[in-house]
C-alpha cells in the first residue's frame, strides 16, 4: 500500500487533462483489484486449499454485508446532485430488487436460496466485528453529504472488485466439490458487476474532470474500503 500512497500524494500535475484523469482512475481500479486478489485467503481459494468450512464462513459474513446493499445505494442517491446520476443508480437498485431487463427474484432471495443449498441461514451466525466494520465503513461513506465519497466507496471499494473476488470464491468452492449451478448469486454478479462499476466510474470521471482535486477524495475512500475488506478477509 505504501507505493500506492506515495504515488497519489504527488502534486496533481495535469488537472485539465481528462485523458490523464481517466488513466489514473483506471490504474486506481486495477490497484484495488490487485490488493484484494493478493490476499492469502483468495490465493488459497484459487489453489483449492481453502476448506469448505472457511468458504461457508465467507458466504455467511458476505451475506450479512450484502443484505444492506439496497440501503447503501439509497443513502448514496440521497446525496447526489444530478438527476441523471440518480437514474443510473436506480438501474442498479432495480436490478438488485429483481426489476431489471430480465425479470428474476431479488438478489437477496437468490443469496438466501444459495445459502440453503449449504444448510446455512444468516441469522444463525453472529456478525463478526470485521464484518460490522465493513458494513459501517460503506454506510458511513454513502451517508456523506458529498456524493463523491459514497460513489468512490461503492465503485472502487465494492463493485469493481466483485468479479475478481467472487471468481476466486467460486473457484475455491468448485475445487471443494460444489456444483457451479449451486452458486448462482456469485456467477450472476461476476457477469453484471463489471457493468455496474463502469457506470459508477463514468460518473466519478465526470466529477473529477470538473473538479480534479476530488481525485484525492476518491483515492482516500477507495483505500479505506479496501482496508476494511482486507480485514474482513483476514477473519476467514
Amino acid at each position: 500500500m505504501n507505493n500506492m500512497t506515495q504515488r497519489f500524494d504527488m502534486p496533481y500535475a495535469h488537472q485539465n487533462d481528462s485523458d490523464f484523469i481517466l488513466q489514473e482512475l483506471a490504474q486506481l481500479k486495477a490497484e484495488m483489484i490487485d490488493q484484494i486478489s493478493r490476499h492469502p485467503f483468495l490465493i488459497e481459494c484459487r489453489n483449492g486449499l481453502a476448506s469448505l468450512d472457511r468458504l461457508k464462513a465467507f458466504m455467511v459474513q458476505q451475506g450479512k454485508y450484502s443484505r444492506h446493499f439496497t440501503r447503501y445505494i439509497c443513502q448514496l442517491m440521497a446525496n447526489l446532485e444530478s438527476n441523471e446520476d440518480i437514474l443510473h443508480l436506480l438501474d442498479n437498485l432495480f436490478e438488485e430488487m429483481g426489476f431489471g431487463e430480465v425479470s428474476e427474484p431479488p438478489h437477496s432471495q437468490i443469496y438466501r436460496d444459495m445459502l440453503l443449498n449449504f444448510d446455512l441461514q444468516l441469522d444463525a451466525f453472529p456478525t463478526r466485528p470485521s464484518t460490522q466494520r465493513l458494513i459501517n465503513t460503506m454506510m458511513n461513506f454513502c451517508k456523506q453529504p458529498e456524493g463523491v465519497y459514497g460513489l468512490s466507496a461503492l465503485c472502487l471499494g465494492a463493485e469493481a472488485i466483485v468479479p475478481s473476488l467472487y471468481s476466486d470464491i467460486v473457484t475455491g468452492l468448485v475445487k471443494q466439490g460444489v456444483a457451479l449451478e449451486d452458486l448462482k448469486f456469485f456467477t450472476l454478479h461476476i457477469e453484471c458487476d463489471d457493468g455496474h462499476a463502469d457506470t459508477l466510474l463514468a460518473i466519478l470521471s465526470r466529477l473529477i474532470i470538473e473538479k480534479p482535486t476530488l481525485f484525492e477524495v476518491v483515492r482516500h475512500a477507495a483505500f479505506l474500503m479496501i482496508q476494511a475488506r482486507l480485514e474482513f478477509l483476514d477473519d476467514m
